[in-house]
């Protein structure tokens, strides 16, 4: 009877073995467990619509990697978090994550909660990947890696082409949001900037993220009489700054660093305060018509996510949808699917053993393209040349400035 069970076990070993080689890969994907990665962004609060288009980039990597068989054998899987964008939920959502058996986490997006957040992925052992914060100094190797690009070089570069658009600006006012931590420190970079660019910072204006009036400080710029303008803000606050600069009338180019380029501040600033909005600037690497990376592949990504914004409550307004940095959130995803496949982790793999893999597998990567082609620095950050993006009223769209 031993015997006869034996055979009967063996046949069926067999049988299910030949019925795997006869599915195709998408099918054999379905026999191993998924692959959890989480995401955590602002869902609500002030960048809400930021956390939103970002997400959709997100879930757009994960369908074009599981509609090629997954990684591995295993199809990806997003766990999805809300830290509205406060440094403490950011610290929760990490551990929420690792408690929900994630290999590793995208984001959080702001530099405040990413200084705070990657010390932590050191000391938890598990892997981070921010595509937001533009602080630099704040990523700490090897469980954390930014493939975002830091003011340090992308501001140096987006000044330089603003200044050759320029070239008569001699007094600058620098201005900067103090409670985020890009930001803050956005304005003694942009003052070291302009003086080693020979310019004179005639005036420094600081300012908190979600101020509600500022009329004072437009009235401070207009008293100023600056030839142009540096700074570091959030969008939501560039738009009331805008028109407060309108109404007292200071129509100087102005030059933000990356904090400005995601969301929807080109529509949103072209209805607010119409032709105006060409004099606003921001350093980023791509518009809705122009990447670093795959042509092909981003124009693809553009059309698709486009599409899947304007499905989305509320947004249909912010038309056209700018891609701006959203793309990363794409590329992080491919990235991600990327070490994965090279180390060798499927949904089999322990979840420790997989966060490990994945570390390693961070810490080799020195090059990657997909929609923007990235360089990865020694200090886990990436890097893309940058550009001084300016806003077209007309096309309500970020361009490059020639």
């Amino acid at each position: 009877m031993r015997t006869t069970k034996t055979k009967i076990l063996w046949l069926g070993v067999a049988a299910a073995a030949v019925l795997a080689m006869m599915l195709p890969a998408g099918a054999q994907a379905q026999t191993k467990p998924p692959i959890k990665i989480a995401h955590t962004g602002p869902m609500s609060g002030i960048l809400a619509t930021t956390g939103k288009l970002q997400s959709l980039a997100v879930d757009l990597g994960v369908a074009d990697v599981n509609a090629k068989g997954g990684i591995n054998g295993s199809k990806l899987e997003v766990v999805r978090y809300d830290d509205g964008l406060k440094p403490d939920e950011g610290v929760l959502r990490v551990r929420d994550a690792m408690a929900a058996n994630a290999i590793c986490i995208i984001g959080p997006i702001s530099g405040t909660q990413w200084e705070t957040v990657a010390p932590l992925l050191n000391q938890l052992k598990f892997p981070g990947f921010n595509i937001n914060a533009n602080k630099p100094g704040i990523n700490k190797r090897p469980w954390a890696f930014r493939l975002a690009v830091p003011d340090d070089t992308g501001a140096p570069e987006g000044l330089a082409e603003f200044i050759k658009l320029h070239p008569k600006m001699k007094n600058i006012v620098v201005m900067g949001d103090v409670r985020e931590a890009s930001g803050k420190a956005a304005v003694g970079i942009w003052q070291e900037l302009a003086k080693k660019n020979g310019l004179k910072v005639v005036d420094v204006v600081n300012f908190t993220s979600g101020q509600s009036d500022f009329s004072p400080i437009a009235i401070k710029v207009k008293e100023d009489k600056p030839d142009g303008i540096l700074l570091s803000m959030l969008a939501p606050d560039a738009v009331r700054l805008a028109r407060e600069l309108q109404v007292q009338g200071v129509k100087v180019p102005i030059l933000g660093n990356s904090l400005i380029w995601p969301g929807t501040l080109p529509q949103t600033l072209s209805e607010t305060v119409g032709q105006d909005a060409a004099l606003w600037y921001t350093t980023g690497y791509s518009t809705n018509d122009w990447s670093t990376g795959n042509a092909e592949m981003y124009k693809s990504f553009v059309k698709r996510w486009s599409a899947e914004v304007l499905e989305v409550p509320g947004m249909a307004k912010f038309t056209p949808p700018n891609v701006a940095n959203s793309a990363l959130g794409y590329d992080v995803v491919l990235l991600i699917a990327q070490i994965m496949k090279d180390e060798g982790i499927d949904g089999n793999t322990p979840v420790a053993e997989a966060r490990q893999k994945m570390m390693e597998g961070m810490m080799k990567v020195k090059e990657f393209t997909a929609i923007n082609a990235y360089k990865i620095r020694d200090t886990g950050d990436g890097y893309v040349p940058n550009h001084a993006l300016h806003i077209d009223p007309t096309r309500k769209e970020w361009v490059r400035s020639e």
